[in-house]
């Protein structure tokens, strides 16, 4: 699978991430307003006053009522002391796995019954719903000698499936969690299926994988959607497939510190010579025809909180327009210069994408016949992403495209429209491209300051708005991404959030074994720690947390049945 940019410096933002708004302690209020999230995710109107709001004793708490039925593997309960010692694991400093972003604002936790947990914040944190991906097991990993035994926790699984054995360099097989607790998948609502077992598999091509597929040997790939390999599978009797908009999106970053391109104006004239769509039609489109141009930085198509809010106004006459109104001349050589300067930019990317390579052509093509010269600079992953290169002034580069990848909730990409933080920069962590707008950083901020969800979603799309009206920069597409299975199985379907393509697993039909390929063996099955697509895969199908994410990138309650929230008023 291919691996994103953003994965590339994913640890950089972990490492830089800011706190935002950090305060000393609340006063406890005397009163406070709860939202409740039911199953359906729809906050619900301001209800009185409840027990649970009167103990909560800082600036916001969230109370999670865990589903009466849920159980581990072993039969012991899905308790609230699961959720602390959860909690306690992300946030334990001789815990070299620990992950707790958004953790380390909880200051205490009440447990009001087996079934009812209660979290205090120190102030109000917005993108709470992403904070128990997993919940691990007290009665089994608490305790523990040497570390956390994480082999244990994934024979004993809240999820559909169990950890029957791992065979190094063959395969990971996973049996039917018996005591699996809903009546139905609880993501997608249907009923249960009859998969007894998973086998996971690593073959040593795609050739190879796409061999066994045929041959009914695999029952489902996800491989990287070449346009051979999609045509082969499309060309397979007896197998389905799904192609749809990923994760990873592609755009064309300004460098907002070179003296012309810090001017709309320049941006414009070149966003307005840049065709859209024939760089789709000659990229993403020879894969996916149904592909469509993408119009927003925060949220991808397949989200229902997507919002279109870039203006693609493709009209090369007005571009160069532009530039004679602004006093630029053309020079011996075709090309203008403005304000003293020749209008020619340095665009870095990476080596041997063929699709970058079209981006490139098509750009140098239309901003050459209004008369501005591209340079191409190709590096290696490695080269261009290194923090010299990837974080560099506009001696470096003046025009970037690479991918970020998206997430259902993107709180993690805040810094991306930070005028500060911890970036070599200067500027926030994930702010390449040196673009500062005061309003758009004051608008991101505050999300994570936004305990309701709806307006978290208004509040980022309003910002995207006008970042992306400000021209910072041009957002393309969505690569595809590409699943194919046997079609005696019923129930796959893509589902691009840490979900994985496995979200709805406990519901498949048709085969009593299903035989799914990874790209890779996972190097270890940790369930907290950051971890490559084929991890996921084989962790998605063993272990659930208080919300799954389904594929329309909605939060949906799995190990808990609703949570409030409580914000203090003070």
């Amino acid at each position: 699978m291919e691996t994103s940019p953003r994965f590339s410096v994913i640890l950089i933002a972990l490492a830089l991430v800011v706190t935002v708004c950090a305060q000393g302690e609340a006063d406890p209020a005397t009163t406070s307003t709860r939202v409740t999230i039911p199953a359906t995710t729809t906050t619900a109107p301001l209800v009185t006053t409840t027990a649970e709001e009167e103990r909560c004793p800082d600036a916001f708490c969230v109370v999670y009522h865990i589903q009466p039925e849920a159980k581990w593997s072993d039969g012991t309960p899905v308790t609230a002391s699961d959720f602390v010692y959860t909690h306690e694991v992300l946030v334990d400093p001789l815990n070299e796995a620990a992950v707790g972003v958004g953790h380390d604002l909880i200051t205490g936790s009440e447990i009001i019954d087996d079934k009812t947990v209660l979290f205090s914040f120190s102030e109000v944190y917005g993108p709470w719903q992403t904070l128990f991906e997993v919940v691990l097991p007290r009665h089994v990993l608490a305790g523990a000698d040497s570390g956390i035994p994480f082999g244990l926790a994934l024979t004993t699984t809240s999820g559909p499936f169990v950890l029957h054995e791992w065979v190094p360099g063959d395969r990971i097989i996973l049996e039917r969690n018996l005591r699996y607790w809903p009546v139905d998948d609880p993501l997608s609502g249907s009923p249960l299926g009859d998969v007894d077992e998973i086998h996971f598999v690593f073959p040593d091509s795609v050739r190879n994988m796409l061999r066994d597929l045929e041959d009914g040997e695999i029952d489902l790939i996800n491989p990287r959607p070449l346009d051979w390999i999609v045509d082969e599978v499309g060309a397979m009797e007896g197998v389905t497939h799904d192609l749809g908009p990923g994760p990873f999106w592609e755009h064309i970053d300004f460098n907002h510190d070179d003296p012309l391109l810090s001017q709309k104006w320049v941006r414009e004239a070149i966003s307005l010579a840049i065709d859209r769509e024939a760089l789709l039609e000659g990229t993403v489109r020879t894969i996916d025809p149904e592909a469509s141009s993408l119009d927003s930085s925060i949220w991808m198509a397949n989200s229902l909180n997507y919002q279109p809010n870039f203006v693609d106004g493709y009209d090369p006459e007005m571009a160069e327009q532009v530039l004679v109104d602004h006093f630029c001349e053309r020079g011996d050589d075709d090309v203008y210069s403005c304000r003293g300067r020749r209008m020619s930019f340095v665009w870095a990317t990476t080596l041997g994408d063929e699709f970058r390579e079209t981006h490139f052509e098509l750009a140098r093509e239309a901003l050459e016949a209004i008369g501005v010269e591209l340079v191409g600079d190709f590096m290696t992953p490695s080269e261009l992403f290194s923090s010299e290169v990837f974080f560099g002034g506009p001696d470096v580069w003046q025009i970037i495209n690479f991918s970020w990848k998206a997430a259902a909730d993107p709180h993690l990409g805040n810094s991306t429209y930070f005028c500060e933080g911890a970036a070599p920069s200067g500027f926030g962590a994930l702010n390449v491209n040196r673009y500062c707008n005061p309003d758009v950083d004051s608008l991101v901020h505050s999300t994570n300051g936004q305990a309701d969800q709806a307006e978290r979603v208004r509040t980022y799309n309003e910002a995207d708005a006008a970042y992306l009206e400000d021209l910072a920069l041009i957002p393309l597409y969505q690569k595809p991404a590409f699943l194919a299975w046997n079609a005696e199985l019923t129930g796959p379907e893509l589902n691009i959030s840490r979900s994985t393509d496995l979200w709805n697993v406990a519901a498949w039909f048709g085969k009593e074994i299903v035989v799914i390929a990874l790209d890779s063996e996972p190097e270890s099955l940790n369930p907290i720690m950051p971890h490559d697509t084929s991890t996921a895969m084989v962790l998605a199908a063993m272990l659930s947390g208080a919300f799954g994410i389904d594929p329309t990138l909605e939060f949906r309650p799995v190990l808990i049945e609703s949570a409030e929230t409580f914000v203090s008023d003070s």
